[in-house]
């Protein structure tokens, strides 16, 4: 179960800078997340994508990747933010590219 979880992820996660699936992925990764803590791992993984994503041009992409990203951490344990701070910091670097 673990594995097809992980090749959903990576297989929406692939698919999130692509201009016509783009929103359709950051939704798919939303409904993953409420599977619960089984999914939690490989969500926390893709959250850098996720957050990049929040910077995207198209509204409807943007809205899709803040409601995937407040799903992700609203459903992950308390002891995973470890695991998202490099996401954290990377997306508030100077060098990031600022929402449009």
């Amino acid at each position: 179960m673990a594995t097809a979880i992980k090749e959903e992820v990576d297989g929406f996660v692939a698919k999130i800078s692509d201009k016509k699936d783009g929103q359709a992925a950051l939704e798919g990764l939303g409904a993953i997340a409420s599977k619960g803590s089984v999914a939690e791992p490989f969500l926390v993984a893709a959250l850098g994508a996720i957050l990049e994503a929040t910077g995207d041009k198209s509204k409807n992409v943007k809205d899709a990747a803040v409601a995937t990203a407040k799903a992700i951490i609203e459903m992950m344990s308390p002891f995973s933010v470890q695991a998202c701070m490099p996401a954290f910091l990377a997306s508030l670097s100077v060098k990031a590219k600022p929402p449009q």
